[in-house]
């Protein structure tokens, strides 16, 4: 059964600005990178790999993990960041980090949503 994940961008252009992915494939997941096929493009972010992080449905709960990335993937917020060495848990609200891009597992009610559909993807306004 696909599952849809909302996330929040917290940083950039798309400040505020919330997305709602379908997971895709076995393991339900979502892939963010530089380039397609991944669910949620970045192509402005000039720190993101062009297959930088996904995000797996468990069942029960949403996994966060780097994908080999050459900038890393980091969970938390500023100080209390960590980098991402393994699969890790991620809950509603967490601030994660991929390339230059900050952003949040779910979205607050009243929020602009985006619904994607193949593949979102983020260019800088301009």
């Amino acid at each position: 059964m696909e599952q849809t994940l909302t996330l929040t961008f917290m940083s950039g252009s798309r400040d505020g600005e919330v997305v709602q992915l379908t997971t895709a494939g076995a393991p339900q997941s979502v892939s963010i990178g530089r380039t397609a096929p991944c669910e949620l493009v970045l192509a402005d972010d000039p720190d993101m790999s062009r297959r930088h992080a996904r995000i797996v449905w468990s069942g029960s709960s949403w996994t966060l993990e780097d994908m080999g990335s050459s900038n890393g993937t980091f969970i938390g917020e500023f100080q209390t960041e960590r980098k991402l060495a393994a699969s890790t848990a991620i809950r509603e609200g967490e601030i994660f980090r991929v390339g230059l891009t900050r952003l949040r597992l779910g979205g607050a009610k009243g929020e602009r949503v985006a619904v994607a559909g193949a593949a979102a993807v983020a260019k800088g306004k301009g």
